[in-house]
């Protein structure tokens, strides 16, 4: 491979790792105190309605933006269903 083709798989691999770090943090705030989690739901929901209507991200990014922002969001409602028994 090529360095450059290296480091943009190293950055990749680092934008996954923090994902999910900041996944299991907000999982800990669902869990720790539920009113917080659905304050930070909402906020995430809000934030995927902002990049949608973004007209200076590209295609490609407003898809990296919101895939993220839904991942998290699945995230959290698996840990609140978890968390629920349901």
């Amino acid at each position: 491979m090529t360095k450059k083709s290296d480091d943009t798989q190293v950055f990749a691999g680092q934008l996954v790792a923090q994902g999910m770090l900041i996944q299991i943090l907000m999982g800990q705030i669902v869990l720790s105190a539920p009113d917080r989690g659905a304050a930070v739901r909402e906020a995430l929901v809000q934030g995927m309605q902002a990049i949608r209507s973004n007209p200076n991200m590209t295609e490609t990014e407003t898809f990296g933006a919101v895939k993220t922002l839904e991942d998290a969001l699945d995230t959290l409602d698996r840990i609140n269903a978890d968390a629920h028994g349901t």
